[in-house]
């Protein structure tokens, strides 16, 4: 798992004591499961209590997913208030998962 360091792209004509956007990008490889799902809501409740505006996490190198990960994906983005986003995996056994779960609408 990585994280990209925060950003405050620029604002054209404003500074940044005006407009402030911090985004943090999160990347999730392998398998999601029980062991990495704490570690995810770890840096996703630091983004959150370090008042970060916008939340990516690249789930698109994970190739296998668990009900624990993917239940913690969930209330993630339940308590997020619309700062979380999500990149898709890009393999077919996660996308079917989130298919057949009903889940693959929140997420996206």
């Amino acid at each position: 798992m990585s994280t990209l360091p925060d950003s405050q792209p620029p604002s054209p004509g404003l500074s940044s004591s005006q407009r402030q956007v911090n985004t943090k990008a999160i990347a999730v490889s392998g398998e999601f499961d029980q062991a990495s799902a704490d570690e995810l809501d770890a840096l996703i409740w630091d983004a959150e209590n370090a008042d970060i505006k916008w939340i990516l996490i690249d789930l698109s190198d994970v190739s296998f997913i668990d009900s624990t990960g993917l239940s913690m994906l969930l209330d993630a983005k339940r308590r997020s208030n619309g700062r979380l986003s999500f990149m898709p995996s890009k393999h077919e056994a996660v996308t079917r998962m989130l298919e057949l779960t009903g889940t693959i609408e929140i997420l996206g």
